[in-house]
């Protein structure tokens, strides 16, 4: 991993990633900070204005001509799965693209490494969530963890339902809904 940091430091590979946050994701849902965190990783390497085209050459345009109509970055963008509708830069969209694709499988890597160390550094925050044990998956000691301590700002709401409902007693459902039951069949108005 060491060495592939010293490549991008030296410029001989770009890669770069982008993060898409908890209030992104409140806002224009998962696959949308999915987009937001992609749009940033690219142009942290390069500015948007680098993909722009001014103006298309017609069919008579000289090759010297067209070359003035390129955009200025001949990078190629691949994504894992399907391409995806209303990303504002050219793309290719490789399904399973970690087993088929070298790029995509080092980008999974970037993106699981760069995750572990901000949740690693995220346990030095918030102490006692074992962040860096379970790297933000919902294992039973996170669970533990948010009963005793209860939530941090990164914890999304969705996901706490999420994990708290797999964790539901049966016989407190049961117990619940005879309450109910019970006070209903009681209830005048």
């Amino acid at each position: 991993w060491f060495d592939f940091e010293t490549l991008v430091a030296q410029g001989q590979i770009h890669a770069n990633f982008g993060i898409g946050d908890v209030d992104d994701i409140a806002q224009v849902n998962i696959l949308g900070a999915t987009k937001l965190a992609m749009r940033r990783a690219i142009e942290g390497i390069y500015p948007p204005a680098a993909f722009e085209q001014k103006t298309e050459p017609d069919l008579f345009s000289s090759p010297e001509e067209i070359v003035k109509f390129q955009p200025t970055v001949s990078a190629k963008i691949i994504v894992d799965g399907l391409a995806l509708r209303g990303f504002p830069y050219p793309h290719t969209g490789v399904v399973k693209g970690d087993a088929r694709s070298l790029c995509i499988a080092m980008a999974s890597i970037i993106a699981k490494v760069t995750r572990d160390r901000m949740l690693t550094a995220l346990e030095s925050e918030f102490p006692g969530y074992g962040f860096a044990q379970h790297k933000g998956y919902g294992t039973e000691e996170h669970r533990d963890a948010l009963l005793r301590l209860g939530r941090t700002p990164h914890h999304r709401e969705v996901f706490l339902r999420k994990l708290f409902a797999q964790r539901v007693d049966p016989d407190q459902v049961d117990f619940w809904a005879e309450a109910q039951a019970e006070e209903n069949a009681t209830w005048e108005p």
